[in-house]
């Protein structure tokens, strides 16, 4: 079979944090996978790179694929796959309806709800609560409950890394800071435990949500304490060797109908790494514990029982560990699912008393979306018509401006081009003259050069002469020293 899994959000991997829609759809991914089938996963174009962005974009890219089955793991985008006929399962492992009332948007979610279980042909829920708990809604959006359309799917527990207990007590607590969860009443009865025995800490694992619609800060902080650290989103590899490290997990939660039917993916975490959970009875795993962890209300004696008996801590971390391998492996928990793709059951059904009225809605806030659109582009238009004019006006001022400055420039100009004019008469009046004045010079330099030549030869001819006549007297004292040596000349 080849199938197709949407979801939202990256795949995990253990350099970086994941989302619990992203690791529920790896986990159907892997199972899938080794029953020997074709899987391909489909998210958001903001998630990942070629991914989806709209409705008819996840149409379109479904359809190339041409899948045997569809896996649904967010629930809004059933509507959209069912166009294409194919049997398709909703992941129901988020209790969306009983979160929307903490966030203000209950009627957008019923909405989406009931669409997108109008859509499924089969359901998977994380654990008994949970599944009774969309019976009723199923039935509302028309599906033949009379048989149960709802396969339990639990979450998967990972195979964590070694088991090590610290020597003191270090406990972790984590998860998103949505509005539905509030650990801090909680948590600060701990704090305040670990203050009275002088011994403890606690690391706090997550905050505010990496995809949802709580806002950048969450809904709540936790308290300042020096026994508390904040760590934050950490890698996923990261996450699963500080779990194997804590000596055991704190999970009380305020209590809200949410919390009863609803299971996290921390904790298929810490029982995969062996960490015994301390939980209120109120919480969906009271059903799931056993001697796995301590459920009770009693905050401070249940961690008295942990600090001062560590070998039953040993013996419960022991427990969480064979809890994950026998009952929330791939394997065990994926084999449902796995049977429906072989099969392909689809589920039937009759038209729910309520899911006409959803598409009307969705229509009508589509219809209402468009209007809101068109308007907001209308006021955007009629803003940029507004720049526009202001634009024209402040260009017919500079233009008048520039008109004015022309026509200033234009009488300079032909002020400056009669100056020119008359300047040019006036140069040629001067060049006239300057002609005449070169000529003239011109013509007493050739006289003084041919004076000058003449003088020049006249020079040379005397220089000549003068030459002959050293000459000449050079041979006359020569001949008078001859005669004198010859005694011819003698002096008186």
């Amino acid at each position: 079979m080849r199938i197709l899994i949407v979801h939202h959000g990256l795949l995990p991997a253990d350099d970086r944090p994941t989302t619990g829609g992203a690791l529920r759809a790896w986990h159907h991914g892997r199972a899938l996978l080794e029953a020997g089938h074709e899987v391909h996963w489909l998210t958001r174009a903001q998630d990942a790179p070629g991914g989806f962005a709209t409705p008819a974009d996840l149409v379109r890219r479904a359809r190339a694929l041409r899948p045997d089955r569809i896996v649904c793991v967010q629930p809004e985008e059933a509507p959209a796959l069912a166009t294409l006929g194919v049997p398709m399962a909703v992941d129901l492992y988020a209790p969306r309806l009983l979160e929307a009332p903490f966030e203000g948007t209950l009627a957008r979610e019923a909405m989406h709800t009931l669409r997108a279980l109008a859509a499924g042909d089969v359901f998977l829920a994380s654990n008994p609560r949970q599944r009774w708990s969309w019976l009723g809604v199923l039935a509302l959006a028309g599906v033949d409950v009379r048989t149960d359309p709802v396969l339990l799917v639990p979450l998967v527990a990972p195979e964590g890394p070694r088991r090590r207990i610290p020597r003191t007590l270090h406990l972790v607590a984590g998860g998103a800071a949505w509005p539905w969860q509030d650990p801090r009443p909680a948590l600060e009865r701990v704090l305040a435990w670990m203050d009275r025995r002088g011994e403890g800490r606690v690391t706090w694992y997550g905050g505010a949500p990496l995809i949802g619609e709580s806002g950048p800060e969450g809904a709540w902080t936790l308290p300042e304490h020096p026994r508390l650290r904040v760590a934050g989103w950490v890698p996923r590899g990261e996450l699963l060797r500080a779990y194997a490290s804590a000596s055991a997990a704190v999970d009380w939660m305020a209590p809200n109908p949410e919390r009863s039917v609803a299971l996290a993916f921390r904790h298929a975490d810490y029982l995969g790494c062996g960490l015994p959970i301390l939980t209120g009875p109120d919480s969906a795993l009271a059903d799931l514990l056993g001697e796995a962890g301590w459920v009770g209300e009693d905050v401070e004696g249940i961690l008295d029982a942990v600090a001062d008996h560590p070998e039953e801590l040993r013996r419960r971390s022991r427990n969480a560990r064979r809890l994950a391998r026998e009952r929330l492996s791939l394997a065990a928990c994926e084999a449902p699912l796995v049977r429906w793709v072989e099969a392909g059951t689809r589920h039937p059904r009759a038209e729910g008393p309520l899911v006409e009225a959803a598409r009307h809605e969705a229509r009508a806030r589509e219809a209402v979306a468009r209007a809101e659109a068109a308007e907001e582009r209308a006021a955007r238009a009629e803003a940029e018509v507004a720049r526009k004019r202001e634009e024209v006006a402040a260009l017919t001022a500079r233009l008048q401006a520039t008109e004015g400055t022309v026509e200033r420039l234009a009488r300079a100009v032909d002020e400056v081009a009669g100056f020119k004019r008359e300047a040019i008469a006036v140069l040629g009046g001067r060049s006239e003259r300057a002609l005449r004045s070169l000529a003239e010079a011109e013509r007493e330099i050739a006289i003084l050069r041919a004076d000058v030549e003449k003088k020049s030869a006249e020079l040379a001819a005397m220089d000549e002469l003068r030459a002959r006549l050293e000459n000449d007297l050079r041979h006359l004292r020569a001949e008078v020293e001859r005669l004198r040596r010859r005694g011819i000349l003698r002096r008186g």
